[in-house]
């Protein structure tokens, strides 16, 4: 019963379809007449249209109706500006021209792209393309196809500023245009030639051109045309010294603008009422006119937006459109092949499936069993690798913390057998050479200069490195209390008074003696002397230092900054990473590599930031961001 139904709808879509094969052209010609028709009044309209000569001519297999159709829509987005959504559609056009080699329609389309590439100041290819068309136009004596051309290759070498070039151009588009009557050419060559003559500064000629083009706008009606060339005139007019003229002229141009709505002219023409009005200091009507200019301005805005976006839903519309009629289509045709498709192959594909019942039946019975078995395996190794996962982690978590330790612990031997052990004999060396006097009075005292220096390198290396494994083995709390940061940076500066004064660095504590932080005083104390002894160390003879401070909603932030050499980018990433690096002073003086380090973590530990920031041989700036919430 199955097949015959088949069978039947199969005799019964034969019919339709050799009824849409030997569908008539002439629909489509009309689809396309009256798109062009509708073109200038509703574009909408005309879209949708093309869309159904579009589709109706791939339906009856008609190449020329469906290229025609391409054209159209083309000039429609290039009409409103959409350049290369244009050249898509004129491509298409141009491609089934070429395969039905109509010359004539191949010359029509590639005239249009050579007006989007004029737009996109394509002027070498347009010409070429322009000039290639002039000789098919010619042929077939399209004369008003030709002034068309004439006038378009004239704009191509004014572009180019080649005038005389031009000129002969425009002059034969109106020489042809006045044999064949055709006055739209005309006017368009008189214009050109009007520009032309003005921007040659003859301006008896453009005059005598722009009341040519004008005349024939009158007889036509073309109030856009009317506008435009008064506005030329009144031009001319105000390089004449003639206001009075210019302003009749401004004034009848604004007038046609604003009856078409055409508001770029409009704007035009304001502009120069306001010219006239200001050379002849009438200021009161020139502000007027100025805020006429400025309402125009905003409805020029206004209507163009509105425009885009009402362009652009025309434009999703047509798509959606365009989508749901080649849907359309595609399915029609996708069903009646898969109609035929069921005709040849339904018996068989029957039987197969009967077969396949039965053996699929055997094989899920076998397969439940299997599935079963294999479920159970797979939980218990999904278990197994859940716990080697969870081991593995565990163990490079160890692997992690010893690697840890093994650093900490070498770092700690080198400081403790390079950094202390150094300094103490040394220590020794200078004592014995002072206490056996086998130095003169004088070289002892730099010697114990030298001695003291040292001894304060020592003590403060030695301070950070008990604070820092107090930190890191027994987890020192914070003992938070109310500081006044003056006061403990004015501390800092009487220790350092020595170094300051060797190095001749002006310190400058520039905090506010009422500014309080809560923090551990020893851990900030620690953080500043480091970073205080840091800038004594990367600072110049004659350098400066300074200690300052902000607040803000959330933060106290300290910064302690130097006129000293400065720090590379790589210089900087290498102490954010928390990586040992250590280099010598500007007058040679060693560190331990783990001072700024220990800054961060006791930073850290206070739930603040240390940010460095730092140019070479400029200086650097080491900020601490400190909450003032205690969390």
């Amino acid at each position: 019963m199955r097949v015959l139904l088949l069978l039947y709808s199969f005799f019964l879509v034969c019919p339709l379809i050799a009824q849409k094969n030997s569908g008539s052209s002439f629909i489509v010609d009309s689809l396309n007449k009256a798109a062009f028709d509708a073109k200038r009044s509703d574009i909408s309209k005309a879209l949708n249209l093309l869309i159904i000569a579009q589709n109706t001519a791939k339906q009856i297999d008609y190449k020329k109706g469906q290229a025609v159709a391409y054209m159209y829509e083309g000039g429609i987005f290039l009409q409103q500006g959409f350049v290369k959504r244009a050249l898509s559609d004129f491509y298409l056009s141009l491609d089934i021209f070429k395969r039905t080699k109509d010359t004539f329609n191949i010359a029509k389309v590639s005239q249009q792209i050579a007006s989007s590439m004029v737009l996109e100041t394509k002027y070498d290819s347009a010409s070429s393309i322009y000039n290639d068309c002039l000789a098919v136009f010619n042929k077939y004596n399209k004369q008003e196809e030709v002034v068309n051309i004439k006038n378009s290759l004239g704009l191509i070498q004014l572009y180019r500023n080649k005038p005389d070039s031009a000129v002969i151009l425009f002059n034969q588009a109106l020489n042809t245009s006045k044999e064949i009557n055709y006055t739209y050419g005309e006017k368009k060559a008189l214009y050109h030639l009007g520009k032309l003559a003005f921007d040659g500064k003859n301006f008896e000629l453009a005059t005598s051109f722009f009341y040519a083009s004008m005349s024939i706008d009158r007889k036509l009606n073309d109030r856009y045309g009317l506008a435009l060339n008064n506005l030329e005139l009144a031009n001319i007019a105000f390089k004449r010294g003639q206001l009075d003229s210019a302003f009749a002229m401004s004034k009848a141009s604004y007038v046609f603008a604003k009856s078409i709505g055409a508001h770029e002219l409009m704007d035009h023409s304001v502009r120069q009422i306001i010219q006239y009005y200001k050379k002849t200091n009438s200021l009161v009507n020139a502000m007027a006119w100025q805020d006429t200019a400025i309402l125009i301005n905003q409805l020029h805005r206004k209507k163009e937006n509105e425009y885009a976006a009402n362009f652009i839903d025309i434009i999703k519309n047509q798509q959606s459109l365009r989508l749901d009629r080649e849907n359309a289509f595609l399915r029609a045709q996708r069903a009646s092949d898969e109609q035929l498709f069921i005709l040849t192959v339904g018996t068989f594909i029957l039987i197969i499936l009967a077969v396949l019942v039965v053996m699929v039946f055997i094989n899920y019975q076998k397969q439940k069993h299997f599935s079963r078995e294999l479920r159970a395996k797979n939980i218990l190794i999904e278990a197994q690798i859940e716990e080697m996962g969870t081991l593995n982690k565990e163990i490079s978590y160890q692997n992690r913390m010893l690697e840890a330790d093994n650093k900490t612990k070498d770092k700690l031997l080198s400081i403790i057998s390079h950094d202390l052990r150094n300094p103490l004999v040394n220590t020794k060396g200078i004592l014995n050479l002072v206490n056996q006097e086998m130095v003169p009075e004088d070289q002892a005292k730099q010697l114990l200069l030298q001695l003291e220096t040292q001894y304060m390198g020592t003590t403060s290396l030695l301070d950070n490195l008990l604070f820092w494994l107090k930190g890191q083995m027994s987890g020192k709390n914070l003992d938070r209390s109310v500081i006044v940061v003056y006061q403990l940076v004015k501390g800092l500066e009487e220790e350092h008074k020595m170094l300051f004064s060797r190095k001749n660095i002006i310190f400058s504590n520039n905090l506010h003696p009422q500014m309080f932080i809560n923090a551990d005083k020893e851990m900030i104390r620690i953080v500043l002397r480091n970073l205080i002894s840091n800038a004594i160390k990367f600072t110049p003879e004659n350098g400066t230092i300074e200690v300052h401070a902000s607040q803000n909603n959330t933060h106290a932030i300290i910064c302690v900054e130097d006129s000293g050499i400065g720090m590379t980018k790589e210089t900087i990433e290498k102490i954010n990473a928390k990586q040992y690096y250590t280099t010598a002073g500007t007058s040679m003086e060693k560190g331990s590599g783990f001072g700024l380090m220990l800054c961060s973590d006791l930073i850290n530990r206070h739930d603040g930031t240390l940010t460095i920031e730092s140019i070479p041989n400029k200086g650097s700036k080491f900020i601490i961001q400190l909450p003032l919430q205690i969390t």
